[in-house]
């Protein structure tokens, strides 16, 4: 096992739109693992309100980990990595494992001179798509809509967690008009309602070819039910983040899962749910949790190495008014990932405070 050096940075990056926990700035960690002529890089920032783990519980994690990792297991396949790696971050938090894990990924791809996806997977996808999210405002700024129509996107996400089901099923069918019904359209209720009020909004909205509803319940207990009465098909989130150890099979007939390996528990949870999901025919689409350049470029590689053909749902890095890398990462609704991964690109000294690992 060769000798490695960690590096870990704090960030402070200020967002051009609050979070949904109103949170103004996004705040972190990078890690930086180098050794035997290659560098890998993860990121470590738990989501407010999201995550189980408070920031704190998450630099006592680093704090702890970091020390004892400094020698890891060689490995020249994934499959192979996955083995080995796994035992070292059991206990650690969500966002740690998701931070650690990236870092020795892209460290053992960059050993053997590979791109991430393409250590991943041996037939990674070439190019993944996009979609774009809608503001919660959307109405009050209809230009928004021209923007995501000129730049090209094909699939869009909207948040309708604020209104009432009747009011959310006008707005909803007031953006499908707008849109076309050339656009594949997402609808996300990030659990605000009861089985009654999920049930009508998912009848007013019947006829609108809507791809999914993720997470309609307030009680997820409930969501057999939902799936078994909706006419909308529907898609998991936060329960899966909730319940890391229940088969996917329980929820028989879902159409989709998100997956967020920041809150599911890491790369290699993410992976194995993304795994289960295709052997079910749930589409898998990788999700961000307003991660920087360096999740967001991670969440990328897993697309293409899942070779999962739902459009990702990266579109929430855009909230970042500056990154910790630079050039920042210039999304589009159709990325190539190898010019994604590849860059060039180099950390942002300004934003980066270097941080003792003993500390």
């Amino acid at each position: 096992m060769p000798e490695c050096t960690w590096r870990l940075f704090r960030f402070s990056l200020p967002l051009a739109m609050p979070l949904p926990s109103g949170a103004s700035v996004r705040q972190g960690w990078l890690v930086q693992l180098q050794g035997a002529g290659a560098t890998g890089w993860g990121e470590v920032a738990p989501l407010p309100g999201f995550s189980r783990e408070t920031p704190e519980a998450a630099f006592r994690a680093l704090q702890v980990l970091l020390p004892r990792l400094t020698s890891v297991p060689e490995a020249s396949t994934f499959a192979e990595w996955a083995e080995t790696v796994a035992s070292l971050l059991a206990d650690a938090p969500a966002s740690v494992r998701w931070g650690l894990e990236l870092a020795l990924a892209s460290w053992q791809a960059a050993r053997v001179e590979k791109r991430l996806d393409t250590w991943l997977a041996s037939d990674p996808l070439p190019v993944i798509s996009i979609n774009a999210l809608v503001p919660t405002n959307w109405q009050a700024h209809p230009e928004c809509l021209a923007t995501i129509r000129t730049a090209g996107y094909r699939t869009v996400k909207v948040k309708v967690s604020g209104h009432a089901p009747e009011e959310a099923a006008r707005c909803v069918r007031q953006l499908r008009d707008m849109l076309g019904r050339e656009m594949t359209l997402r609808v996300d209720a990030n659990r605000a309602w009861t089985l009654r009020e999920a049930l009508a909004f998912a009848e007013a909205v019947a006829d609108l070819e809507i791809a999914y509803i993720e997470e309609p319940l307030r009680d997820p207990e409930k969501l057999q039910e939902f799936v078994r009465r909706s006419p909308v098909p529907v898609a998991l989130d936060e329960t899966l983040a909730e319940q890391p150890g229940t088969p996917l099979h329980r929820w028989e007939g879902v159409a989709a899962v998100v997956l967020k390996p920041l809150l599911l528990g890491g790369l290699l949870s993410a992976w194995r749910r993304a795994e289960e999901a295709k052997a079910l025919g749930m589409a898998v689409v990788w999700s961000a949790a307003f991660e920087t350049g360096i999740g967001t470029r991670g969440l990328l590689a897993l697309a293409a190495a899942s070779r999962s053909p739902a459009a990702a749902g990266l579109d929430p890095y855009r909230w970042l008014a500056d990154d910790v890398v630079h050039p920042r990462l210039a999304l589009q609704p159709e990325m190539s990932v190898g010019e994604a991964l590849t860059g060039p690109w180099h950390p942002n000294p300004v934003v980066l405070e270097t941080i003792d690992v003993a500390a």
